[in-house]
């Protein structure tokens, strides 16, 4: 008869493998969905790009649906590591801030089309998921928002307020970046930005229409000429 300590040594090895399996899967799904997306993505197409053999994929899956949902579920959820995205930004600058925010979601956008339109179709067909984009989208805000009432104490904004202003904004450069990435809209793309551009542009349209005046000018690069478009004071 084994001992109790080498049936737990047995599990602890068989649930290990049986993690790197589902993690193998999981990886391989992602690069399947971003070839040709989940409406086409099969099982058999992902556990070839796992190299496993196919009928170990209901060892670890109940089926496409749920491994799409857990994929893009832990794509999203990545976003939200706050301090790892604002390791860097020196403290009380808002610019950086926001700046280090959109890098991110720009980088989504420019390395993952494929996941992004993945996203955004999956939202559209299950409810459970578009509650948890959405539920994301906020949070993302929220440490903006919790913030405005001591950034703009004379405003006297309301928690509600705040979000709604936020919201627009970022909304805003969402849009944009469906449009350009995603939609490949021709008067957008017209000329390649990379990366670093497209987060500067939407940082400074963001931190414009918050502050109602421009960055630090020597932050700017391709934006830097918007410092000089102004309102004519009559």
């Amino acid at each position: 008869m084994a001992s109790a300590a080498a049936k737990k040594s047995a599990t602890t090895v068989k649930s290990a493998k049986g993690e790197k399996a589902r993690a193998k899967l999981k990886s391989a799904a992602l690069r399947v969905m971003e070839q040709v997306g989940y409406h086409k993505m099969r099982i058999v197409d992902v556990t070839a790009e796992a190299g496993v053999a196919s009928g170990l994929f209901y060892h670890y899956f109940k089926d496409l649906k749920s491994l799409t949902l857990e994929v893009l579920g832990d794509f999203v959820s990545h976003s939200l590591q706050l301090e790892d995205i604002e390791k860097d930004v020196p403290k009380g600058d808002w610019y950086e801030r926001m700046l280090a925010h959109n890098r991110l979601v720009v980088h989504s956008y420019a390395e993952r089309p494929g996941i992004m339109r993945c996203l955004l179709q999956l939202a559209d067909e299950d409810e459970d998921f578009s509650g948890l984009l959405r539920q994301n989208f906020i949070e993302q805000l929220s440490w903006l928002t919790r913030q405005m009432p001591k950034l703009f104490p004379e405003a006297a904004m309301s928690e509600h307020q705040s979000m709604m202003v936020a919201f627009t904004l970022a909304g805003t450069g969402e849009m944009v970046l469906r449009d350009y990435y995603i939609n490949r809209e021709p008067v957008l793309v017209a000329e390649a930005l990379d990366a670093e551009q497209m987060a500067e542009l939407i940082t400074v349209i963001f931190y414009r229409g918050l502050f109602l005046e421009n960055p630090p000018s020597e932050k700017l690069n391709y934006t830097a000429n918007l410092e000089k478009v102004r309102r004519r004071k009559n």
